[in-house]
């Protein structure tokens, strides 16, 4: 709709920010009754969007919002920290970015200087540039992730939105960062328009159903569904999930050296 997307679609990646979310089988039926390059119009009598051959009602439709919790303290992210890193290393495929989880954190958690190479030293980057106004590596930083990797969402702004959903139930990342992401979407053609939809609604810092049940997990500390919502998001898309849970990962790491490591 004009240069904005709405999904419309079943729930099987969650219900997402932007998302009309249909039963299976009227996804199907409109699925199969719609061609590319088809006229959309919004009819606002009837609260209806309409193609050629098929017409969709958002009349009897109910509204929803992915509400986020806040993190409360500083003991809950602890152990909310151990358990998701227990969790990972028993990951052993690789991100889209061709990251391992297992050897990210060896690395992080050795005791020696470490020498990052390749994706690795830009999410060390990363965690830098997000808490800093410096905007030279902001830019260097985000132009090397935005678009990077393959699919509808490449796995570099699938990350960037993980970073930004653990953010917004713990704030630590500066105003500045936000600024320079929104910046680079809207001003060119980083990324796909899919992957820029979901940048523009975690700027405010809302999002999928998959992903806010994880931080909202991380927020609210031992949630018996812990395992579960981590297992959902990860089975989201090729990598999209594991991309997104990197992102989290990477938030948390934000998050643990300014208000954990420096007290």
């Amino acid at each position: 709709m004009e240069d904005s997307l709405v999904f419309i679609g079943n729930n099987k990646n969650g219900l997402l920010p932007f998302g009309i979310h249909l039963r299976e089988e009227d996804t199907l039926r409109a699925v199969s009754s719609v061609n590319n390059g088809d006229p959309v119009t919004w009819n606002k009598n009837t609260n209806s969007i309409e193609l050629p051959r098929v017409t969709i009602s958002i009349e009897k439709g109910n509204s929803f919002k992915n509400e986020l919790t806040t993190l409360n303290s500083t003991a809950i992210f602890k152990a909310s920290f151990e358990q998701f890193c227990l969790q990972l290393m028993k990951i052993e495929d690789r991100t889209g970015l061709d990251v391992s989880f297992n050897e990210f954190l060896n690395k992080l958690h050795a005791a020696d200087e470490q020498s990052w190479l390749g994706a690795e030293a830009y999410l060390i980057m990363l965690m830098e540039a997000a808490m800093s106004s410096d905007e030279d590596l902001m830019e260097k930083v985000l132009r090397y992730f935005l678009g990077r990797g393959q699919g509808l969402t490449p796995s570099g702004d699938d990350m960037i939105v993980g970073m930004l959903a653990f953010d917004a139930v713990s704030p630590t990342l500066s105003t500045s960062f936000y600024e320079k992401v929104s910046e680079l979407i809207e001003g060119e053609s980083i990324t796909t328009d899919v992957a820029r939809e979901y940048l523009r609604y975690a700027l405010k810092q809302e999002f999928s159903s998959t992903v806010s049940n994880l931080v909202n997990a991380f927020a609210d500390g031992n949630d018996p569904n812990f395992e579960k919502v981590l297992y959902d998001l990860i089975g989201v898309g090729h990598s999209s999930g594991l991309d997104t849970v990197l992102g989290i990962l990477i938030g948390m790491l934000a998050f643990r050296k300014t208000k954990i490591d420096t007290n």
